[in-house]
This record gives C-alpha cells, sequence and structure tokens, in this order.
C-alpha cells in the first residue's frame, strides 16, 4: 500500500484512505451515541491537496472524535476516461469497509460529504455498488452532504474542472492544456455515447430513493463558484424538495469552488452539525457578506 495521504489516514487501496480512532485513548462525548458511525468523504478532482483535504477531516474529527472515516479521492482518470467497470473495481476497498462497519455495528449512521462533480462521480458508482452487497447501506445513510455541486453536464464545465489542476507556469501549462482538451472531448464523448456516466446521470441518481434512500441533504455551495454555478445547485435541491427530501440550503456569498471553510468555518461547521441533528424544514440560507 501507498503511503497515507494525509496522517492517519493510511491508504486501503487506490486512492481509498481510512483513519480509525483509538477507541482506548479517546474520551466519550456525552452525546456520542447520536455521532455518525461512519463518516465518507469523496473528495473533487483538482486542487484537493492533503492540506486542503485536511481542513474537512480535521474538522469532522474535533466534532466526531470516536467516528471513523472513509476518504475516497478522485483522480484525473477516474474522471475524464476511465470507464466503470474500471472504476468499479477500484471502488472494492471502500465497499468492503462500507459493508464490514454495517455488519458489526447495529443501527449503523452514515454521514457522507461529496465534494464537486469529481466527489459525485465517486459516490453514485459507490452506492449503486453497495446494491449488490449483503447490507443496507441506503438505509443507515442519514445525511447527504452536496458541497459545490452537482453542476451541469456542459463540455466547459467538464473542462474546466480539469483545468484547475493545471501547472501555471510556462511550457508546462500549454502542454497541459493541449493534453487535457483532446483527452476531455473523448471523455466528452464517451459520456455521449453512455460509456461513460454524465453528470446529468449523477444529478439524477442522487434523487434516486433506490440507490440513496431517504437520507436528509445539505447543499453548501458559493454565489461566485466559476466551476459550478448556483443555479445547477439550487436546480438540483429544488428537484430534491419536490421528490418529498429534507433539504437544507447554505450559500457563501463570496466562497471559493470546495473553499467554503476557508471563509467562513464557524457557518460552515454549524450548518453541518445542525443538519446532522436532524430536522425537515427547508431552509434557504444566504451568506450576510
Amino acid at each position: 500500500m501507498s503511503a497515507p495521504f494525509i496522517p492517519d489516514f493510511p491508504s486501503i487501496g487506490k486512492n481509498t484512505y481510512y483513519y480509525e480512532p483509538d477507541l482506548i485513548d479517546t474520551p466519550i462525548p456525552e452525546n456520542a451515541n447520536t455521532h455518525p458511525s461512519l463518516i465518507i468523504l469523496c473528495s473533487w478532482y483538482g486542487g484537493a491537496t492533503p492540506r486542503r483535504v485536511a481542513k474537512y477531516t480535521s474538522g469532522y474529527r474535533q466534532r466526531y472524535p470516536r467516528t471513523s472515516i472513509l476518504l475516497i479521492n478522485t483522480s484525473f482518470h477516474d474522471y475524464f476516461a476511465r470507464s466503470l467497470h474500471s472504476i468499479d473495481g477500484n471502488l472494492t476497498p471502500a465497499r468492503n469497509t462500507i459493508t464490514k462497519t454495517l455488519q458489526s455495528t447495529p443501527d449503523a449512521r452514515i454521514l457522507l460529504h461529496v465534494f464537486s462533480n469529481g466527489g459525485c462521480n465517486t459516490i453514485t458508482q459507490l452506492a449503486r455498488a453497495m446494491k449488490s452487497e449483503p447490507v443496507n447501506f441506503k438505509s443507515a445513510l442519514k445525511l447527504i452532504i452536496l458541497d459545490c455541486c452537482p453542476g451541469n453536464s456542459s463540455f466547459d464545465r467538464f473542462y474546466a474542472a480539469g483545468a484547475v489542476a493545471l501547472p501555471t507556469a510556462q511550457p508546462g501549462r500549454a502542454i497541459g492544456t493541449a493534453v487535457l482538451y483532446s483527452t476531455a472531448k473523448v471523455g466528452y464523448a464517451l459520456q455521449s455515447i453512455g460509456a461513460m456516466r454524465s453528470i446529468d446521470d449523477f444529478r439524477a441518481d442522487l434523487n434516486d430513493a433506490e440507490i440513496f434512500g431517504e437520507a436528509r441533504r445539505l447543499y453548501l455551495y458559493s454565489r461566485i463558484d466559476d466551476m459550478i454555478p448556483c443555479k445547477d445547485v439550487e436546480g438540483h435541491m429544488i428537484e430534491a424538495s419536490r421528490r418529498g427530501y429534507p433539504v437544507t440550503g447554505v450559500s457563501f456569498g463570496d466562497g471559493k469552488h470546495c473553499g467554503l471553510v476557508m471563509g467562513e468555518m464557524r457557518r460552515y461547521w454549524d450548518a453541518v452539525e445542525r443538519a446532522w441533528e436532524g430536522g425537515k424544514t427547508i431552509v434557504w440560507e444566504r451568506s450576510r457578506l
């Protein structure tokens, strides 16, 4: 196995890492029985550095110190070029970890946090794969956090997701741009013929009760995101509420794509904690900034 992506998160498979707290030395919080049994983080493609991802893992560890965390990163090939079959194979360690948790923990409760379209790509395929496991993943899923997602299926947005990771210096950027553009064209064409799942597929799956059950939804998004426009997120949020899901939407006036926590950290984590605690009121909360 490769080295940990971030400290305390050893690799259990390709782009897959798992943190298990030391239950002997970790004090039991008074409300520990209400905490998640497992937190699943599906990161974004382009800029998901260890330092940035650690802002989320450390935040969850502080709030839920006895909860295990499964981290699945999105790679360039997963998002742009790989077939469904090859991605499913890479998700086997994650499937096994989730299955083990559900089999060993009565009344397990899962918090799922998905970032950008890359994370949507990963989780929709993982959730579909979990349907063949001898456990009820969708019933254990209590909260889905959609962070800066889902977007739309335009080529410009598809290409922009990859462009975030291009080198800033020349000639690396020029070479990378040429390679990315041709690769994105191929990937977009594969989506068009069904060889790869499109963003439209992800959007539909995320509101499919047969795949994700009746979990509450928290949408965290930026009003100035040039990669995933707020109208795309709000459109999905409206559709989710129409389908009867408990929905909360929290927008950030000047938040960066997959960097909302860095602008208004307290408000961000307050929204996460409130959403986990439950409630079926539809909320549209905008930043005052």
